[in-house]
């Protein structure tokens, strides 16, 4: 009986032993994996009782959440640096012409005409530059949870069509006469400012990039208010597709010396906000952007 309980014994002296073993490379392990970035290395154990399994496992699972983070840590570091060149970019561009309008226009030889018409092309750069910083804000503003909607009752179909015939002159400008479709009395739960600044933005684009025919059309479909503002759009192709609602997507066939390429971006996080969704869809050369209300 005393031989079998030595040997009893031994056995659990040995076992707490290896256990105690394992603990420690493990504990060196996990230390080595804390100090390098970007690991996904697991912890093993051969030999283990069942709470140390559990242990490992939770270990396990907050290395990977350490893992997780670090990627998007790495992520947002890249945007942001990104982020910061492209707004360093756009704002040195419209600056740079400005300081350069501005020294013609100190020269004493310039013309009335001359003069009027430098005075006119740095009235539309200093509206480029607030255009600019304004929309870096709005775009910082819904990235955050500054950006609350606050929703009321609106009816679609007025909103539309006013927004539409405030822009008469800049489409007779352009020489082109977008073709209308308003299903009367459709209403939705919106943001007043958030739509207005939607449609606007869409507006926008199509004057600024849009080529032909356009249309614009607001129709319910299976129960939903569905917005459609479509244009031709030569210029693109298949691969810009994808990537027109990111920002500062700066294509030069898809970008003007205005444009920031943050108007888009800026309809995808009001349509999240607003509980909508936006589409963009490109087939025989027509843009169509699409927005579904809920």
């Amino acid at each position: 009986m005393v031989y079998i309980l030595g040997v009893v014994i031994v056995i659990l002296l040995g076992w707490i032993f290896l256990i105690k073993k394992q603990l420690r490379t493990t504990t060196a392990k996990i230390k080595d994996i804390a100090r390098r970035r970007g690991s996904n290395e697991q912890l093993t154990m051969d030999i283990a009782s069942p709470e140390v399994r559990q242990l490992l496992l939770t270990v396990n699972e907050l290395l990977d959440a350490k893992s997780k983070t670090e990627r998007k840590f790495q992520m947002l570091n890249k945007e942001l640096r990104e982020t910061i060149e492209n707004v360093s970019h756009d704002l040195r561009t419209p600056l740079t012409s400005l300081s350069g309008y501005l020294q013609l226009m100190e020269r004493d030889t310039l013309t009335p005409e001359e003069r009027e018409k430098y005075s006119l092309i740095i009235k539309n750069k200093i509206q480029t530059l607030t255009e600019l910083v304004e929309n870096f804000f709005v775009l910082s503003k819904l990235s955050s949870d500054e950006g609350k909607l606050h929703l009321e009752s609106i009816d679609l179909s007025n909103f539309v069509t006013e927004a539409v015939a405030s822009y008469y002159e800049d489409f007779s400008k352009k020489g082109v006469q977008p073709e209308l479709e308003m299903e009367p009395g459709i209403k939705i739960n919106a943001d007043y400012k958030a739509l207005q600044r939607m449609v606007d933005n869409f507006i926008s684009n199509m004057l600024k990039h849009g080529e032909g025919p356009m249309k614009i059309s607001l129709t319910t479909q299976q129960g939903k208010a569905t917005l459609l503002f479509a244009n031709q759009a030569s210029h693109l192709t298949d691969a810009d597709i994808p990537r027109l609602i990111e920002r500062f997507y700066t294509a030069d066939r898809v970008r003007s010396g205005n444009n920031t390429g943050l108007g888009l971006a800026i309809i995808d996080l009001l349509a999240k906000k607003s509980g909508a969704s936006f589409a963009v869809d490109f087939e025989d050369n027509i843009l169509t952007f699409t927005v579904v209300f809920k």
